[in-house]
Formats: C-alpha cells, sequence, structure tokens
C-alpha cells in the first residue's frame, strides 16, 4: 500500500482510508479545516508500523540513522522528507514554521531560524531525562530561557585541511603556535604553491578565516561572550574588543597569507585547488580528507591541524553542527498519544552513543555532544586530539546584526581600501543601524493552502500555460533520502505569494541547471518511458514528475517500468507512441537522449510562475483529479 504524509493540520493519528484508495499518513497540526497534504512517498510501509516524518536539513539524508531506528524499532518507519531550495532551504524551514506546517522531528540548520514561532511550534525537551546526557555547555548555547527546543546532533570537527603527503615531500611540519604557522606559510608560499585557500568569493567564507585565527583570544571566555552579548544590543564600539583581532587579520594579510585574489575563489575552487596542489590548505573536515585521498591522481593523504591564535596554548578546533533535532509542539496533545511515545524513542535513541553513531554515519561528523563518549579514533584529526580533549572547540558565531558589514570591511582590508579604523566605523555604524531586508515583492495571492501536489499543478500549468505546449513536466525533489535537486519539495500558502515564496517552492540548482524552461519534442513511448523511470541516478529508482495536460494512475512505490496504471491526455485519449508531443520541461530533467528537439523559451520557471501571478493575480488549487496514486500495481 501507498502511505502519504497529511501535514494539513487534522488532528488525528494513524491512517486515514479514502475512497480513491489512497492511504495518508498523518502528522500533527494546529488546524482543523483543510484537507490532505500529500507528500508522497516512494517506498511501502508496512501494516502496524508508525510512519514517524522527519524533515531532514539542506542536502543532506538520514539514510544509515533511517536503517537504524527501524531496526530498533520494528513498529516505526520513518518517512525522510527533505527542504533542498535556495538560500540552503533556510527561507523554506522559516515559511514550515510560520504556517504551523512541521513534519513530526525536525533536523535543521542553522539553530536560529524562525526563533519566533518555537514556543508555539516545537515541543519544549528540557524536562526529558534524555538532556541530562548532553554536554551542559552545548545545551546552555542553545536554550533559550530555560527552555530546549533542539538536540544538538553531532558534529564535523573542522580545522585547516593540509596535504599531508606534499608536506611530507617538502619537510614541512605541522605548526605548533601561531607564529610558526606564519611562518609556515611564508615557506609554502615563497616554494611557488599557495599555502591556504579558503575561497573568499563566499563573503561568509571572511568569517572562518577572522574568527579561527582569533578565537581563543577574543570569542571562548564568558566575559567574551557577555561583551559580544551586550554589543548585539548596542553597547560599546567594535574595537573595544576585536581590534587585536583585526590587527591579526590585517597580519596575516601583509604576510601574503591571505591575497586580494581570494576574493575571486569560488569556495568549491579550493578543494580543486588543494587536491591539484595548487595549495597546500584549506578550511573543512575529515570527510573532504578521505575524499581527496580517494580521488587525488598522486594518491596524496590529507589531515587536520588546528586553528592557531597568538598566544600560548590557543589553538582551536571548529565545531561545524550537523543539526538540530525538534519535535512538532502537536505532538503532546492527547489525540496524538501513540505517536509521541514512539516519538520520544526515538529522540531517546537519538541521545545514545548508538544513536549518535547512526546520524554521524550519513554526514561525515566525528564528535558527540553527549557527555562519556570517546573521541573519534580517526587518523585524519590525529593533530586535533590534544584540542579537543582540553575543551578547546566552539561553534563559530556571528554577529547579530553587523555581519554584513564585518565581512565588507575585511574584504576591503584585504584589497588595501579600508582600514581597520574604516572596519570599525563601519560595523558600529550598522549594529546601531542595521539593515533590514528589503520588503518581498508580491506578484500575487493565493485563495488558500496549497497541497504539494497541487503546488505541482500550478507549476506545470503556469509552464504549459506560458509555452503553449501540449504537456509540461516538473519534478518532485525526492522523498526517503532519495533528492535530485531539481524538483518541488515546499508549498504555497494561503495569502500573498511573493519571491520569497517563489524561491521557496523552486529548487536549488546546481551547474549545469540552469532553471530555464524549454519546449521538447519526444515520442508518446519515450513520454511514457520517462514518466515510468524519471532520471535515475546511481541505482536509485528515481523519482516522479508532476504534470500538465495529462491525467494518471500511478505507483511511485513500483518498480520503474511497473508504476503507471492507466494514462491519457486531458482530453481522454490515449497516449499515442507513435506521435510526437510537445512538451514544456525545465532543462535538464529529461533524459537527453529521449528528446527529439528542444527550443528555449527565454524564461525560466521562475519567470514563468511570476508572470502568471502578474496576470492571474488569485490563484486557487486545482482539485481535478490529475494525478490518482493506487496501491497493488504488482
Amino acid at each position: 500500500m501507498i502511505r502519504w504524509e497529511n501535514r494539513s493540520k487534522v488532528k488525528k493519528a494513524g491512517l486515514i482510508a479514502l475512497t480513491c484508495g489512497m492511504l495518508f499518513l498523518t502528522a500533527c497540526g494546529g488546524k482543523k479545516d483543510s484537507g490532505s497534504y500529500d507528500v508522497i512517498s516512494q517506498k511501502r510501509v508496512e501494516e502496524g508500523r508508525t510512519a514517524v516524518t522527519v524533515l531532514v536539513k539542506y542536502a543532506f539524508s538520514i539514510n544509515s540513522f533511517e536503517k537504524a531506528v527501524e531496526e530498533k524499532f520494528p513498529d516505526i518507519d520513518i518517512v525522510q522528507i527533505g527542504n533542498y531550495t535556495p538560500d540552503m532551504g533556510i527561507e523554506e524551514y522559516s515559511r514550515r514554521l510560520e504556517h504551523d506546517d512541521l513534519t513530526d522531528i525536525v533536523m535543521t540548520w542553522p539553530l536560529d531560524v524562525g526563533e519566533e514561532y518555537w514556543a508555539d511550534r516545537l515541543l519544549d525537551l528540557s524536562g526529558e531525562d534524555f538532556t541530562s546526557r548532553y554536554k551542559l555547555s552545548i545545551l546552555n548555547s542553545i536554550s533559550r530561557g530555560g527552555t530546549l527546543f533542539y538536540l544538538p546532533g553531532p558534529s564535523q570537527v573542522r580545522g585547516i585541511l593540509y596535504n599531508k603527503t606534499l608536506f611530507q615531500e617538502n619537510g614541512w611540519e605541522v605548526p605548533g603556535n601561531y607564529g610558526e604557522f606564519v611562518e609556515l606559510c611564508k615557506t609554502i608560499e615563497a616554494s611557488g604553491i599557495r599555502s591556504i585557500q579558503l575561497g573568499f568569493e563566499n563573503s561568509e567564507v571572511l568569517n572562518t578565516a577572522f574568527t579561527g585565527f582569533n578565537f581563543g583570544s577574543c570569542f571562548s571566555r564568558p566575559e567574551d561572550q557577555q561583551w559580544i552579548a551586550n554589543y548585539n544590543k548596542g553597547t560599546g564600539s567594535f574595537g573595544d574588543h576585536f581590534g587585536p583581532a583585526l590587527d591579526v587579520f590585517q597580519q596575516m594579510t601583509e604576510e601574503g597569507i591571505w591575497k586580494p585574489s581570494d576574493l575571486e575563489i569560488e569556495y568549491s575552487k579550493r578543494e580543486t585547488m588543494l587536491y591539484a596542489r595548487e595549495c597546500a590548505m584549506v578550511e573543512d573536515s575529515a570527510l573532504l580528507a578521505r575524499r581527496g585521498h580517494e580521488i587525488s591522481k598522486m594518491g596524496d593523504e590529507f589531515a587536520l591541524m588546528p586553528f592557531f591564535n597568538p598566544d600560548s596554548s590557543n589553538d582551536w578546533a571548529r565545531l561545524y553542527m550537523v543539526c538540530y533535532v525538534g519535535v512538532n509542539k502537536h505532538l503532546a496533545e492527547p489525540e496524538n498519544q501513540d505517536k509521541y511515545g514512539q516519538v520520544m524513542k526515538i529522540m531517546d535513541f537519538i541521545s545514545t552513543p548508538e544513536g549518535q553513531e547512526a546520524m554521524m554515519a550519513d554526514t561525515g561528523a566525528m564528535f558527540s555532544c553527549l557527555n562519556d563518549v570517546d573521541l573519534p579514533d580517526v587518523p585524519e584529526i590525529e593533530s586535533l586530539i590534544p584540542v579537543l580533549r582540553a575543551g578547546r572547540y566552539a561553534v563559530f558565531g556571528q554577529l547579530e546584526h553587523a555581519q554584513e558589514a564585518l565581512e565588507e570591511g575585511l574584504a576591503g582590508m584585504l584589497r588595501g581600501e579600508k582600514t581597520k579604523e574604516d572596519v570599525i566605523q563601519m560595523v558600529d555604524k550598522q549594529n546601531k543601524e542595521p539593515v533590514h531586508k528589503a520588503d518581498p515583492e508580491i506578484y500575487g495571492t493565493a485563495a488558500s493552502d496549497f497541497t504539494l501536489m497541487q503546488t505541482g499543478n500550478f507549476v506545470t500549468d503556469a509552464m504549459r500555460g506560458q509555452s503553449g505546449a501540449e504537456i509540461a513536466l516538473f519534478m518532485d525533489n525526492g522523498k526517503d533520502g532519495l533528492y535530485n535537486g531539481k524538483g518541488l519539495s515546499g508549498r504555497l500558502y494561503k495569502g500573498d505569494v511573493t519571491n520569497v515564496d517563489l524561491k521557496c517552492i523552486l529548487p536549488d540548482l546546481k551547474s549545469p541547471d540552469t532553471g530555464e524552461m524549454r519546449v521538447v519534442k519526444i515520442t508518446g513511448e519515450n513520454l511514457i518511458e520517462t514518466l515510468e523511470k524519471s532520471i535515475v541516478v546511481e541505482n536509485q529508482s528515481g523519482w516522479f514528475y508532476y504534470f500538465s495536460g495529462l491525467s494518471m494512475n500511478y505507483d511511485p512505490t513500483a518498480e520503474p517500468g511497473k508504476r503507471i496504471g492507466t494514462i491519457q491526455t486531458a482530453d481522454g485519449k490515449a497516449i499515442d507512441k507513435e506521435k510526437v508531443y510537445t512538451a514544456a520541461i525545465m532543462d535538464t530533467t529529461v533524459p537527453e537522449s529521449f528528446i527529439l528537439e528542444s527550443e528555449s523559451t527565454g524564461m525560466t520557471v521562475y519567470d514563468v510562475l511570476v508572470k502568471t501571478l502578474e496576470e492571474r493575480q488569485t490563484i486557487e488549487p486545482e482539485e481535478d483529479g490529475r494525478f490518482t496514486v493506487r496501491q497493488g500495481l504488482y
């Protein structure tokens, strides 16, 4: 049978059998006035198991964790729901919090998204016994006024990742302090190889350089944290506390460790440079060290060293939190008692060494926030073990109001256009007069909340209408840990539809994807083959499409080739396998070998949605039954 996630705020638990033969997985929510929210799962769920939905953070899966949970608790079935949208999924998660549209468990990053909604949307976990297993310092850093809405997931341990083989070949030693690190960089530069490359084209990485080499001096002590908290409230001048940190950044610039040309290097490029021996060091984790060893043409080995700060015993490791884990507050309501018990079993499991290990398996994380858990025995971080044992590790933070000014100022210092005093003035000004985000641009209005399928219908109807094609196809982003990054994962909500809303429903495209809408010619036979198999990658079973101009009976959990029960055009005609149809698609979402001709429309799918909204002004969910999911195709 097929199970769907119902996040439509229907306050029931269990499975609701519908007359059309579909089964919906019920998650918790606060509204009673809407229909099913149809997130399609691509796997079959056994009778007698409780399906627990998990919203999985951007570009991330929990496949090993899912397997471990289901083996330990045979009465639980994990259904992953991914948010793979632009802005690292942050705006989408914020929208979900705002509209009370959460799965049973949420995994998110960064921490502070939608903080104004936490008390109304997330369960306070502070009274649960399993919280006593975590390091108190970590819990204190993420709690709010005595309440704890998230558990800290495991972390990647990050530091300065260096080419160990290259170091050995050249007789370069891992330094023991900041002064030795500076001298090492100068020695490497003199050899004709770039010493360290962080990829400052992404301005946020400037914060890594600024914070990493100054953490012990300016961030690590309780008095440092108190000063920063006061500064975020408008007290003091940035230079009073961070003047020495700016001096360190300036020194590293003058010594040629940071270069103006670094501002033109993309973040991903620094990884390529490391593997090609164009630079000797970057900032990253053991996960990248292992990957580098696997793909290095010369069989190079890589390892990590700490960030070195001025003064003695001031070497630090960076913790990069994989995720924070919260629970839907509606689970605590009496009618959700059974599922609440199942979810609490999972949260308790997360809070054990076994559960932490399961979460780490998918992410390359290796540091647990639990008490009494051994440090990882991983050769790539051998130089970091003394640092970790001494407790010199931390999550790198940012200024609350003036981070943009700081990054702009650091870039200016790097170019030689800004002085230390200029940066202090810039940061102080923005801290007292924060830059507010521009109001979203409104394109139209949604008359009511859309389900995910109804959102897909809107997208494909818009594509078909603007292109004049007979058919339109748009991919789903995948479920159950099978994400393709080319489709839909978010939905539209009642009210204004803005530029932010459109970004929340469209995918985070990666090269060579452009988001362009194209009109292609495809035979009926290959159209059916496309709908059956989608884009199959690395032996995965593919995904499915939302569509316009068709009507289809479909089982997404069946093997590719056995998914379609019946299919016809919107006017009720059977698909002619010999006929050539025109179809509006987003580039790279249909197998190239099936395309007979392809014509550019000169519009992206985003442009298409904007134009459609501006023309129609008010949009309503389509209830035409074009996409029916059925059981028992085998």
